[in-house]
């Protein structure tokens, strides 16, 4: 790998194993040190600390981090398990970072719109409502006729046509289980629903990939499945985060009768370096 804007002396800062927001702000005032930032933009920077407010960046730098493609200030997941990647700080040196890694898609979080360098192409953006399940809220148990069963990479190619079939103009990540378990609802041995966890940071679990073929909508199933997941959640004494679009107000009404709470808004913007 190269070593990008920070040069040689940057690998023994690699990989990030943090645990804690302390110790991501140290470790970015080293690299602030290394390629002499300004303090107004460290400044900027620590503003905001909180994990959620860059969940990419706090996931690939601390329990997913032995995962992580890294390149100077600039992380992401690889393209087969998920899109989403982060920049350490919005700032050239980043940017240059990423391109390295961006010659397929990767999608960024952030909370105002995204305004991509020259080079960058942006191939989708949608707005988001980041919610939180509170902490004392219970995980509301969804009783069913029909079991919910854990799937395995066998499972895939279902996965996949129930992603697509939610999702017209996406395509599922072939290897999304790396990164947590998916649960799933089938009828007369069909898959009809699921739902699985994605990124994982300090005290926090996403869920994700919430999707209930058309004609099985309005029978409890996505329901039943994000109950599971936060109970599994509960149970490691941390906490659900999902993303979900501003405009589905039916999702984001379920997800509050469940016991989640907006927390901010984010774009995610999904970019390419290089490509016309």
């Amino acid at each position: 790998m190269t070593h990008g804007v920070f040069g040689a002396g940057y690998e023994k800062y690699r990989p990030y194993q943090l645990s804690t927001a302390l110790e991501l702000r140290q470790t970015v005032h080293r690299l602030v040190q290394i390629v002499g930032l300004r303090q107004d933009n460290v400044n900027a920077w620590e503003s905001q600390m909180h994990p959620l407010d860059n969940p990419a960046w706090s996931a690939l730098t601390t329990h997913q981090s032995q995962i992580a493609l890294v390149e100077g200030m600039a992380r992401r997941f690889p393209p087969e398990m998920a899109v989403h990647g982060a920049l350490a700080l919005q700032m050239p040196q980043a940017w240059e970072s990423l391109a390295r890694l961006a010659r397929v898609p990767v999608g960024l979080f952030s909370a105002a719109s995204l305004s991509a360098p020259p080079g960058w192409t942006v191939t989708r953006h949608v707005e988001l409502f980041e919610m939180v399940h509170e902490e004392d809220a219970a995980a509301a148990k969804q009783p069913l006729a029909i079991p919910i069963t854990e799937l395995s990479e066998a499972d895939l190619p279902e996965m996949s046509a129930v992603y697509q079939a939610t999702r017209p103009t996406r395509k599922l990540c072939q290897r999304i289980q790396k990164l947590g378990p998916f649960l799933g609802i089938r009828v007369e041995g069909k898959l009809v629903a699921m739902a699985g966890l994605r990124m994982h940071l300090p005290g926090y679990r996403e869920i994700t990939t919430v999707a209930t073929l058309p004609d099985y909508e309005h029978r409890g199933y996505a329901t039943a499945l994000v109950s599971a997941l936060v109970e599994r959640i509960r149970e490691r004494s941390e906490r659900p985060f999902l993303t979900v679009r501003t405009d589905n107000a039916r999702a984001v009404e379920i997800y509050r009768r469940l016991g989640f709470r907006q927390r901010m808004q984010l774009h995610s913007t999904s970019v390419v370096y290089g490509v016309n």
